[in-house]
């Protein structure tokens, strides 16, 4: 280690600021704070070279290591202050007298480049070489500098240049003060042992430096961060705030100086809390070579303060009361010095530090792989390891989704990743046991049993608020205080079922009668049915009748499940379906398969709706596989509308008739001839009919099904003397004439009636 002089050591030492640094923002004070620092950095430096009684302005170390290829300086940490001695030594050579300049020319400190940008580099090196000309529109040099021929427009979008340029026009409006006899002066000074303005330089050579360990020292950004400024004003809270008291849970192998809060945090924010972000940031570092790195290069600085950001909304949020109307209720719009207090509170301090030192025990390579899976299927077949599914997140590495995301996770991966910190830190956990499963397991279960069953919509979705994160930070302690069992693989497969998602209700009777392995094996069974309409026929057949949501066209509305919303059926409508499951397991467990259970059913029931969904495709298919009816009286009254939406009125929607969509379906494969037409509308019922020909649409013939069978609304005219007979047609009081077919098959009835219509017009109907 040696102290030095920017002057003495530019002559040995040619100094490179590599592409790989941040850019020089020591000049650019876009903010109070910005400029005051400037203001005092820059006095400092000129007071101390304009009296010559001055005391020694020292400023501490400069690390860097010499390349080995061009054997120039590269500095690791120093860069700024550097960066601002080459530009007071030129500030002052172009004020001073010719005669001063022509003794110390300023080729002296031309060893100096920057490579962060090719724009950088040529604007350092074009204001040593080029001359520069007077300007009769500049005022400043700066401006000056942007009228020379070598200066490029495009140089101003460098924001290492534009720091630069309004440094040095901050400089020069320091020395106004001063005459051209003293800057003079000053110039003499800087380049004589009279310069009292040095550093200490600590060569790091011998360390070999790796671009690995270059990039490792420097990824916290490429300008000044959010993260550089709070942690300034968090060292000056520690230090005043907590004196010499010492963190209690400090690892002690750690070694920092002492483990005072303040000695802690600067020592482990420097090595083991950025080796933690570096894991996640080493391999995204290889794919940028040296010229774009300055561009994208990834940083520490956010992904740090996502973190921070991710655990003050989560203590915002538990620790204030919001039933106040006073209380602000986004995070985002909060004051500064609300967050402050947040962060200045020891409990928010020390879960800080254990947090990052819990992150830093785990081995990250394993340690959520371990813990967490994901799977695409609704049943996972191989969780030997009884790990503990996540339903709503891409990726198991919580992590890795707190510090790309921060405060905007979505509230399960919040709540689910605060959770396993609360748990790692009181636990002093390193490694995935049978208990941390456990606890998550019971974590995860109670945040997805927090749900709201939107029946106008037809969906269930989480209820979870960030207002009541109170409530939620209390259930959090308490289960991690509980002495937990690990559930049995069984239990697991039961839990980890996407379609009930941790909420169990559905399965509890069938449990209690038949056990967990015969309800596994129902699960996996009615999961691995492709065939949402032979899903729904499975749970016809053991007893379902629809989960109700209300009414709508004047008719109470009904579902039987499809894909992405079984939940609506075993969440939501699990009293209903729990007795139904619990038959279905009874048939799983005599060792009756998915299609025998059909098939069975189809022998027990006649001229119900149960029939017509297990017989008719076209019937429980009908408006878009949808399974979502309107229903006049009940579900065995057989006056049905097949919905085709699942918005709050679906009433609004194209809707059709099940029963007559199963009479043309019939129609159309038997007897391909016959002109058919069933349109869909917005309200009430279309009826069937036989038209002329598909370019005219002249109805000839038309039924509409209603509660007490099928109603001829028109072609009267054709029913003759037989068909009326054999169909026992009656006339009703308000003159159409009615197929009594309620004991009957109505769909198949109502097919043989059409063609047998059909056979009585009279041919060819052009």
């Amino acid at each position: 280690m040696a102290s030095s002089t920017f002057e003495k050591f530019i002559e040995s030492n040619k100094i490179e600021i590599p592409a790989i640094q941040r850019d020089y923002v020591q000049g650019r004070a876009t903010n109070n704070e910005e400029q005051d620092k400037r203001e005092a950095f820059v006095s400092k430096l000129i007071n101390s070279i304009a009296d010559q009684d001055a005391k020694p302005c020292h400023l501490e170390f400069i690390y860097g290591a010499k390349d080995k290829d061009s054997h120039n300086f590269i500095p690791l940490d120093g860069q700024q202050r550097l960066t601002t001695l080459f530009l007071l030594h030129w500030v002052v050579w172009q004020k001073s007298s010719d005669e001063t300049k022509a003794a110390y020319p300023l080729s002296t400190i031309g060893g100096f480049s920057y490579a962060t940008r090719i724009s950088s580099s040529a604007f350092c090196k074009n204001i040593i070489e080029k001359e520069l000309l007077p300007s009769t529109t500049a005022n400043t040099l700066g401006e000056c500098i942007k009228h020379q021929p070598w200066f490029s427009e495009e140089w101003e979008y460098d924001p290492s240049i534009k720091a630069m340029l309004s440094m040095i026009d901050f400089m020069e409006e320091k020395l106004s003060q001063y005459n051209e006899v003293q800057i003079s002066s000053m110039l003499q000074r800087i380049c004589s042992e009279d310069n009292v303005i040095s550093f200490d330089e600590l060569s790091m050579t011998e360390y070999d430096l790796t671009d690995s360990l270059y990039i490792k020292m420097n990824a916290r950004g490429k300008q000044l961060t959010p993260f550089e400024n709070w942690k300034s004003d968090f060292i000056k809270f520690l230090e005043l705030g907590f004196g010499e008291e010492e963190y209690k849970d400090a690892e002690k192998n750690r070694k920092s100086p002492t483990y005072r809060y303040k000695d802690y945090f600067c020592y482990s924010i420097e090595h083991e809390w950025t080796d933690l972000f570096w894991v996640y940031l080493k391999e995204e570092c290889k794919k940028f070579n040296l010229e774009d790195r300055s561009l994208q290069y990834p940083n520490i600085d956010k992904r740090f303060m996502n973190l921070f950001d991710f655990l003050c909304m989560y203590y915002y949020y538990a620790k204030n009361d919001f039933s106040r109307k006073t209380q602000e209720q986004d995070f985002s719009k909060i004051s500064v010095a609300t967050k402050r207090n947040i962060w200045q509170s020891q409990e928010f301090v020390d879960f800080l530090f254990g947090s990052l030192d819990s992150l830093c025990r785990i081995d990250h390579s394993k340690f959520f792989k371990n813990l967490f899976y994901r799977c695409e299927e609704e049943v996972s077949s191989s969780n030997t390891d009884r790990k503990v599914r996540l339903f709503r997140t891409e990726q198991t590495n919580l992590f890795k989704v707190c510090v790309e995301k921060g405060s905007a996770m979505e509230l399960t991966d919040l709540l689910l990743f605060y959770s396993l910190l609360y748990y790692c830190n009181n636990k002093k956990i390193s490694e995935v046991d049978d208990s941390l499963k456990a606890y998550m397991r019971l974590v995860r279960n109670h945040f997805e049993s927090d749900i709201q069953n939107l029946k106008t919509r037809t969906i269930v979705q989480l209820n979870l608020r960030v207002t009541e994160f109170g409530k939620y930070d209390k259930k959090i302690k308490e289960l991690a205080d509980q002495e937990l069992s690990l559930p049995t693989a069984d239990e697991c497969v039961i839990e980890d079922c996407s379609i009930t998602r941790g909420n169990n209700n559905v399965y509890d009777k069938a449990i209690k009668e038949y056990g967990y392995n015969n309800v596994c094996k129902a699960i996996s069974v009615f999961c691995n049915v492709k065939n949402d309409t032979d899903r729904v026929r499975l749970l016809v057949a053991c007893g379902f009748k629809g989960t109700s949501l209300g009414s709508c066209i004047e008719r109470k509305r009904y579902f039987f499940g499809n894909k992405g919303r079984w939940d609506v059926l075993f969440i939501s409508d699990s009293d209903q379906l729990s007795s139904c499951f619990c038959a279905f397991t009874a048939r799983i467990s005599e060792g009756m398969q998915s299609d025998e259970i059909i098939s069975a059913a189809k022998k027990n029931y006649v001229s119900c709706f149960v029939y017509y969904v297990l017989n008719y495709d076209a019937f429980i298919e009908a408006n878009g596989s949808s399974h979502h009816f309107a229903i006049e009286g009940n579900v065995d009254d057989l006056d049905w509308i097949a919905l085709g939406s699942y918005s709050s009125n679906p009433g609004a929607a194209y809707h059709t008739d099940p029963f007559a969509t199963a009479v043309e379906d019939i129609v159309k494969k038997t007897n391909p001839d016959i002109n058919l037409s069933l349109y869909k509308q917005y309200s009430g019922k279309c009826p069937l009919s036989i038209v002329k020909d598909k370019k005219h649409w002249e109805t000839l013939f038309s039924v509409l099904s209603k509660k007490n069978g099928w109603h001829i609304i028109r072609g009267q005219e054709y029913l003759s003397e037989d068909i009326v007979k054999k169909y026992d047609i009656k006339k009703t009081p308000e003159g159409d004439f009615l197929v009594c077919s309620q004991k009957d098959d109505m769909i198949q009835i109502c097919a043989n009636l059409i063609v047998d219509v059909f056979s009585e017009i009279p041919k060819p109907l052009a």
